[in-house]
């Protein structure tokens, strides 16, 4: 009897309501259990937490080139006036041990400004993270994230190297597993209510990076992707209940990643044109 290829795309005749696999949800259970933690701290110990596990892109900076600290001096505004004084202690509490915390490049994904800021991350990472995580498996799947989330901290610091704000949230690592998502769940013939079952996800041939941009349903979703996080990023568009800047360019890193490394850890059919 002859089998079909496109009907292991099918959806089977039922689904559940909520169908996560479980690298997804230990992963979001960790970044709720962080937050909840981060909740019952004093405002002092938070910022210590901060202090440790958030990247900053003026440490990592002056740990490579000392020399600059002159330079960043400058860039907190006239000497003497409040907002010098503040940003300048918020430099030396930051910057006091004068080491790079390069481990930091990784754990600033783990924190998160605020709930709304989790809960919008979650909903991604559940949406897009999830066929990843059935397709690569659980080890690749996390090296995905956190390899991306690097690559969003190393652009980010590229972009605003005296930056002492500190970046927080897994947004770069989701964006890796965005762009991963790309190259097989806008194949032809896939049907999305099948993205749910492993041996369907394993079964999409995914796209080679050359025939992703002939894909206009890929295509147009990686220019919306773009367009709204710059908008976004710039402040062009204002973002509900939230008072932080989104660090649009660490999006960029960790989509870019996601898009490149995805091949290298995929062990999926590939499209062949």
């Amino acid at each position: 009897m002859s089998v079909n290829p496109d009907d292991r795309l099918r959806p089977p005749p039922s689904e559940p309501i909520l169908n996560l696999p479980a690298a997804v949800v230990w992963l979001i259970a960790a970044l709720v259990l962080v937050q909840g933690a981060r909740e019952l701290l004093s405002a002092y110990d938070d910022f210590v937490v901060m202090s440790w596990l958030a990247f900053v892109p003026a440490r990592l900076t002056l740990w490579l080139s000392p020399e600059r600290l002159d330079e960043l001096a400058q860039s907190l505004g006239p000497a003497g006036s409040v907002e010098f004084g503040q940003r300048l202690q918020l430099v030396r509490l930051l910057l006091a041990d004068g080491g790079a915390h390069l481990w930091t490049l990784l754990t600033y994904g783990l924190l998160h400004g605020s709930w709304l800021h989790l809960i919008s991350n979650v909903v991604w990472l559940a949406a897009f993270g999830s066929p990843v995580a059935r397709r690569l498996g659980t080890g690749r799947f996390l090296n995905l994230i956190a390899l991306s989330t690097i690559a969003g901290a190393l652009l980010h610091w590229w972009s605003r190297e005296l930056d002492v704000l500190p970046l927080v949230g897994i947004s770069a690592g989701v964006s890796g597993a965005t762009a991963a998502a790309i190259r097989f769940v806008f194949s032809p013939g896939v049907h999305f209510g099948g993205l749910g079952h492993d041996e369907a996800v394993r079964a999409i041939p995914a796209e080679p990076l050359g025939s992703l941009w002939r894909n206009s349903r890929a295509l147009l979703f990686i220019v919306i992707w773009f367009v709204t996080n710059i908008l976004f990023g710039a402040g062009l568009v204002p973002i509900l209940g939230e008072e932080t800047s989104i660090a649009w360019e660490a999006h960029i890193g960790g989509f870019v990643a996601g898009l490149l490394l995805f091949p290298l850890l995929d062990r999926g059919p590939v499209r062949r044109r």
